[in-house]
C-alpha cells in the first residue's frame, strides 16, 4: 500500500442525544398477516389469531411479546435484533449447527484470548457477547407448528457454515426467510465471510478464497428449487423476483470466482487441487482462463542464496550472513549446523518480510543464538511489537521489539551487495519485500509470500488485500515494473525463483480491474474494497489487559473506501463493570484514507475476567450493528 494515500488523522468529535437512522422506518404491510420493521434488519412480525411469530427480531416496544423468535444464523450483526424479545419470554428457535454460538459464547470468547493466534481457520467472530436461552434447535428437514401454519426448515449453508432458512407459505403466498444468503436482486453483502476450508480439494481455510462459495451455491438453488413468492433477506430490500435474483447472484459470484482463479498463487501449491475448486462452483466444463506460469529459473538459486525451509539466508563472500524469516525451530538448527561447519561464521542482519507466525515465531529464539539487528519496513514495526493489537491471520503471539524501522525504498550497502527495503503489501496488508544486488550484477527481489510462478498469493481475503489503485497489489505491481523485467523473485515457500514478463504483469493488473468492476456488480456498497475488507472499520488494539480499577485507551478506526468523504456515527457497548467514555461520536473520514479517534475506558472489580466491546457504525443509508469487536482481559494485581 501506498502509506502517502493513508493517513492517520484525528478528527474531532460531535457528541449526539442519540444515533441517527438506527431507529425502524414505519411498519410495511407485505400481506395480510405478515408485517416487515424495516431498518437495520429486517424483522418479520406474523400475527394470527393475536398471537405472534419474529423472523430475525424487532425492536421490543413495537409489538406485544411474541411466542417465538426465529434466527436463521448466529451473526452477531443480525441476531442483535431478536435478543430483546428473547429476554422478555420469547422462545428463541436457532439453527442445531450454530446452537453453540448462542450458548456457549462466554467459552467461545474466553477461549479466544489466545485461539486468535496462529488461526488458520479464518471463521468470522461476529458472533454474540452474551448467551440467550435457546427452547428450539433446528436443521433442514425439520417442520415448525405454529398457530396452523407450518414453518419447513431448508439447510442453507454458505454466508455461515450452519445456517438456515425458514418456508411457509401464508396470505396464498409462499415466503423464504433465507437470512444473508442474498441481499436485493442479486448481490452479497461481502466475500470475506465466505472464507473456509474446502475439503473437497484438501485445501485449509487459509487458502480457502470465498471456500463457501459452492455451498452458498447449492443454498440458493435449493431455494429457488422451493418457488418461492417472496424472498425476505435479513438485510436489504425484499425480493419479488425470487428466481431472477438468485440466477443473477450465481452468475455474478462465478463470474468472480473465474476471475479469481485465473491468477491465483494457490495453483502453484496445489496444482491437481484446483481444476476441482473450478468444478466445484464453476461446474463440470469451468473453462477458466488459467494465466501461464512465469518463467522459472530451473537452475538451483545462487550460491549466496541458501534455502532453509521458508526463510532464505543470503551468503557473503566473507561468511557473514542476512537472514530473511525465522518462523520455526528448524531454521535456527540449521543455521547452528553451518556455523559448525564453519560455513556461516555470524549474521549481520535479520529482515522480516510479514507477520504470519509460520516467518516469525522463532525470531526471539534466533537472537538467544545469534546476536543481530532486525530490520523491517514501516508500517510493518508496529504489528510485530504488538501482535495481540491486531486480529489478522495467522499472527503471532510473540512480540519482537528493538526493530530497526525503516522508510520504503531505504538502501544500505551490505558486504558486496547492495540492500533495499519495499513496503510490499501483497498477500497481506502489512507486508514487505527486499532487493538484494550483488556486484556481480545478479538482481533478486524477496518478496515474501506474495507471488508464485502461477499469480497472486491473495487467497486468505482476511489479509485485507486492497483494490484501490496504488495500494495492495496495484502497488506491488507499480514497484516490479520499477525494478525491471530482469529482477528474478524468490518467494520463500518456492525453490524456484522466477521471472513475469511486462506482459504477464499487465495481466494481472488488468485482471484485478476486471475484478473490481465484477465485484462493483455483486457487493450493495457504494465502492466494492468494503465487501472484500473485514477490517474497514475496527477497534484497536483488539486485544489488551487492564487491570481493575485502571484506565486504558481504546481507538476507532475507520478506512473510508469511498470516493467521497463520510460521517460514521458510532455507538460502543460495553458490558457491566467496563466504562466508556465518549460512547457515541462522529467521525469524519476523507476518501481513501483512515482516520481514527481515541476514546477512555475504565475498568471496575465488577468487570469479568474477559470483556467484550463491540461498536455499531452508520454512514449515508448503512446502519451496521454489533459490527466490530475488542478484548479486553482483566488481571488482579498482585500485592
Amino acid at each position: 500500500m501506498k502509506r502517502d494515500t493513508i493517513q492517520f488523522v484525528i478528527t474531532a468529535i460531535a457528541m449526539v442525544g442519540c444515533l441517527a437512522g438506527y431507529g425502524l422506518a414505519g411498519p410495511v404491510k407485505l400481506s395480510t398477516h405478515v408485517t416487515l420493521y424495516q431498518g437495520p434488519i429486517n424483522g418479520i412480525s406474523i400475527e394470527l389469531d393475536g398471537r405472534g411469530l419474529v423472523i430475525y427480531g424487532v425492536p421490543s416496544s413495537r409489538l406485544e411479546k411474541p411466542d417465538m423468535v426465529l434466527f436463521t444464523h448466529s451473526r452477531r450483526d443480525v441476531a442483535w435484533a431478536g435478543i430483546g424479545l428473547v429476554k422478555q419470554g420469547a422462545k428463541a428457535v436457532v439453527p442445531d449447527a450454530e446452537k453453540q454460538q448462542f450458548v456457549k459464547v462466554d467459552q467461545f470468547w474466553k477461549e479466544f484470548t489466545t485461539r486468535r493466534y496462529h488461526d488458520f481457520e479464518q471463521q468470522t467472530t461476529r458472533i454474540l457477547t452474551q448467551p440467550i436461552q435457546v427452547a428450539k434447535s433446528v436443521k433442514g428437514g425439520d417442520t415448525i407448528s405454529w398457530q396452523g401454519l407450518k414453518i419447513n426448515v431448508l439447510d442453507t449453508p454458505g454466508f455461515t457454515r450452519g445456517a438456515v432458512s425458514y418456508l411457509l407459505t401464508i396470505d396464498m403466498k409462499k415466503y423464504a426467510f433465507v437470512g444473508d444468503l442474498i441481499y436485493g436482486q442479486g448481490q452479497l453483502l461481502d466475500l470475506y465471510s465466505l472464507q473456509d476450508a474446502v475439503p473437497e480439494a484438501r485445501i485449509g481455510g487459509y487458502h480457502g478464497w470465498a471456500g463457501r462459495m459452492s455451498r452458498l451455491i447449492e443454498s440458493l438453488l435449493r431455494i429457488k428449487s422451493q418457488n418461492p413468492d417472496i424472498l425476505v433477506p435479513a438485510r436489504g430490500p425484499v425480493i419479488r423476483q425470487p428466481a431472477i435474483a438468485i440466477e443473477t447472484l450465481i452468475t455474478r459470484l462465478q463470474s468472480v470466482y473465474r476471475n479469481y482463479l485465473s491468477v491465483s498463487a494457490g495453483r502453484w501449491y496445489f496444482k491437481d487441487n484446483y481444476d476441482i475448486l473450478a468444478r466445484l462452483v464453476l461446474g463440470d466444463t469451468p473453462e477458466v482462463p488459467w494465466m501461464d506460469w512465469a518463467v522459472q529459473i530451473e537452475t538451483a538459486p545462487p550460491e549466496w542464496v541458501v534455502s532453509i525451509q521458508n526463510a532464505r539466508l543470503i551468503l557473503s563472500k566473507t561468511g557473514r550472513g542476512f537472514l530473511i524469516d525465522c518462523g520455526s525451530k528448524g531454521i535456527i538448527n540449521e543455521l547452528a549446523k553451518l556455523r559448525d561447519q564453519g560455513k556461516l561464521k555470524g549474521l549481520d542482519g535479520i529482515f522480516i518480510t510479514h507477520y504470519h507466525a509460520d516467518h516469525t515465531d522463532a525470531v526471539p529464539e534466533l537472537l538467544s543464538e545469534f546476536s543481530a539487528p532486525i530490520y523491517v519496513v514501516k508500517p510493518l514495526d508496529d504489528i510485530l511489537l504488538h501482535p495481540g493489537s491486531y486480529r489478522l491471520p495467522v499472527i503471532s503471539n510473540k512480540a519482537i521489539p528493538n526493530l530497526q524501522s525503516l522508510e520504503d525504498g531505504r538502501s544500505m550497502s551490505w558486504r558486496e551487495f547492495t540492500l533495499t527495503f519495499y513496503d510490499f503489501p501483497g498477500q497481506t496488508i502489512y507486508h514487505s519485500a527486499l532487493l538484494v544486488e550483488r556486484e556481480a550484477g545478479e538482481r533478486m527481489l524477496f518478496v515474501g509470500d506474495s507471488f508464485t510462478p502461477s499469480g497472486m498469493d491473495d487467497y486468505c481475503l482476511l489479509n485485507r488485500n486492497l483494490l484501490h489503485d496504488s495500494m495492495g497489489y496495484p502497488y506491488c505491481f507499480e514497484l516490479l515494473r520499477k525494478i525491471a523485467a530482469d529482477c528474478v523473485l524468490n518467494n520463500q515457500h518456492v525453490f524456484e525463483p522466477f521471472r513475469f514478463s511486462p506482459e504477464q504483469l499487465n495481466h494481472m493488473e488488468k485482471i484485478l480491474q476486471e475484478r473490481k468492476k465484477l465485484l462493483t456488480e455483486l457487493f450493495p456498497w457504494d465502492e466494492p474494497n468494503y465487501g472484500i475488507d473485514e477490517r474497514w472499520f475496527r477497534l484497536f488494539p483488539y486485544g489488551q489487559t487492564i487491570h481493575p480499577d485502571q484506565n486504558g485507551t481504546l481507538s476507532v478506526c475507520i478506512f473510508n473506501h469511498s470516493a467521497c468523504s463520510h460521517s460514521y456515527k458510532v455507538r460502543l457497548h460495553a458490558p457491566s463493570g467496563v466504562h466508556i467514555q465518549p460512547e457515541i461520536i462522529t467521525l469524519d473520514v476523507p476518501p481513501r484514507m483512515e482516520n481514527q479517534f481515541s476514546i477512555q475506558i475504565q475498568i471496575s472489580s465488577e468487570a469479568a475476567e474477559v470483556n467484550m466491546i463491540t461498536a455499531d457504525v452508520a454512514f449515508d443509508d448503512w446502519k451496521l450493528n454489533r459490527w466490530t469487536e475488542a478484548m479486553i482481559e482483566t488481571k488482579v494485581v498482585e500485592k
